[in-house]
């Protein structure tokens, strides 16, 4: 049976409600403050489109000496063709040393030479359905929307060390205890502040606009069985979160609503939005240091985009991919690109020689309409494998990138 690949439900992107259209990744800190130069975010890193004039495209945070750590969703884009690629390093640079998304200082710039997506990476929900012979169907979530959302860039030369710190990546157990903890202080009536989100992304809540300057903001972080509740509760299949005790991903919601100057409330509250993906969700660990448990990946779709008071964002759990990243970052990769395994063998552009797709299903990188994803079947019985079927069921999710 022929896998159809739907390009681009983005969960963190932010797209329009109502349809079911792909989208790219984007955010920017809704009801964030600006971050004050005698605060020390040296590690945040701003990902740049060397093809468009070296724009704000993406967070990331610095690991050590050499490497980003970003959202896979970042780097793992649909071609013109209709198959997904990854983004040459020739394409990509990195800016540290910063506040500001202007370009101010040439030394602030480093190109990248090796871009590495994590192998299980799964940007689109593939969905398995069986026709039997009496008409009647069942369906397979084979893997989830945004799922192992983070990547890896290494740079050319190093970033100085006298003036760029690395962040402190949350081991297995250290995520664990710091999950426990934060689980303990959920309170549904009285949301803590207890997360750190920072970005360049979008500080309105329809995602317009990008910050010109790095912001933060307090976020509740959402326990992970409150969040599949609120995501997934009354679906009959799970496209974000496969249980309630998922480890891939890790969910937050705005602490408060954001007010005006006049005390009115605005209808929404802090939050990641378009551009800010890729970006580090901290928090404290049991020595009070800020650690990195999250990377900014996506959110459900709806109105606001950011900042919506019941609809929780999601990001991807550092502490499961601990162990990867630190062995990834004590070598130079073999190849400039290592590509995730749904892409397959890929071409040199990047695109993939094994995936057959149904241009039909995908006429372009903008989206997708419903009514042009047909589901195909091999007659009485059989199987589809069809990520549009996730858009044909209503699921609708972005990315928070920009694009």
């Amino acid at each position: 049976m022929k896998k159809q690949w739907f390009k681009g439900l983005a969960l963190l992107p932010l797209f329009v409600a109502g349809g079911c259209f792909a989208s790219d990744i984007s955010s920017y800190v809704v009801g964030g403050k600006p971050v004050k130069p005698s605060e020390d975010y040296s590690w945040m890193a701003s990902v740049r489109n060397t093809t468009q004039d070296t724009s704000h495209f993406c967070g990331g945070s610095v690991v050590n000496e050499n490497w980003v750590l970003t959202a896979a969703h970042c780097v793992v884009q649909p071609q013109a063709s209709g198959k997904y690629g990854v983004v040459p390093p020739n394409q990509l640079a990195v800016m540290v040393g910063s506040l500001t998304t202007e370009v101010t200082e040439l030394a602030h710039l480093y190109p990248v030479t090796h871009v590495v997506v994590y192998p299980k990476y799964s940007p689109d929900p593939e969905v398995k359905v069986t026709i039997e012979s009496d008409g009647s169907t069942s369906i397979e979530v084979l893997s989830l929307a945004l799922d192992n959302d983070i990547a890896l860039l290494r740079i050319k030369g190093r970033f100085p060390s006298d003036a760029i710190s690395p962040v402190t990546l949350a081991t297995s157990d250290t995520a664990s205890e710091i999950q426990n903890l934060l689980d303990e202080q959920w309170d549904d009536t009285i949301r803590p502040e207890n997360v750190l989100v920072s970005g360049w992304g979008s500080t309105n809540k329809d995602g317009t606009d990008i910050a010109e300057t790095l912001m933060a903001a307090k976020l509740s972080f959402l326990p992970t069985t409150e969040c599949f509740n609120r995501l997934e509760l009354g679906n009959d299949t799970h496209y974000i979160l496969d249980s309630p005790a998922n480890q891939t991903k890790v969910c937050a919601l705005p602490p408060d609503l954001v007010f005006d100057q006049d005390g009115n409330s605005q209808g929404y509250g802090p939050d990641a939005c378009k551009g800010d993906s890729g970006g580090p969700l901290l928090a404290k660990g049991a020595d009070g240091r800020w650690v990195q448990i999250g990377v900014v990946s996506g959110g459900p779709l709806g109105s606001p985009l950011c900042g919506a008071y019941l609809r929780p964002g999601f990001y991807a759990r550092v502490g499961t991919y601990y162990d990867w990243i630190a062995q990834t970052v004590g070598t130079i990769p073999d190849t400039p690109v290592s590509t995730p395994d749904f892409i397959g063998d890929a071409d040199s552009d990047g695109s993939s020689k094994d995936d057959e797709v149904n241009k039909d299903c995908n006429p372009n990188v903008e989206g997708i309409s419903p009514n042009n994803c047909a589901l195909e079947s091999s007659g009485g019985g059989g199987t589809v494998h069809i990520l549009g079927l996730a858009c044909l069921l209503g699921l609708v999710y972005f990315r928070r990138r920009y694009q």
